[in-house]
C-alpha cells in the first residue's frame, strides 16, 4: 500500500510535466506573436516547477525509505 501512495503521485507529476511540455510546444508552433507572447514562457515555468516538485518528492521518498536507491 505504501508503494502505490508514492508511485501514483509521481506518475501523475511526470504525466503533467510531459503534458505541459507538449502544451508549450503547441504554443511555440502556433503562436506567431499574435495572441499572448508569454504563453510559452508560462508553460515552461510550470514545467520546471512540476519537475522540481517531482525531484523533491523523490528525495523525500529516499529519506523516508519509500525509494531504495541502488548503485549501478
Amino acid at each position: 500500500m505504501d508503494s502505490i501512495v508514492f508511485k501514483l503521485p509521481a506518475i501523475v507529476l511526470m504525466a503533467l510535466t510531459v503534458g505541459v511540455l507538449l502544451e508549450a510546444l503547441y504554443f511555440l508552433s502556433r503562436d506567431h506573436g499574435d495572441v499572448d507572447k508569454t504563453r510559452v514562457a508560462r508553460a515552461l515555468s510550470i514545467r520546471v516547477s512540476l519537475a522540481l516538485a517531482l525531484f523533491v518528492m523523490l528525495i523525500a521518498g529516499i529519506f523516508v525509505g519509500l525509494v531504495q536507491p541502488h548503485g549501478l
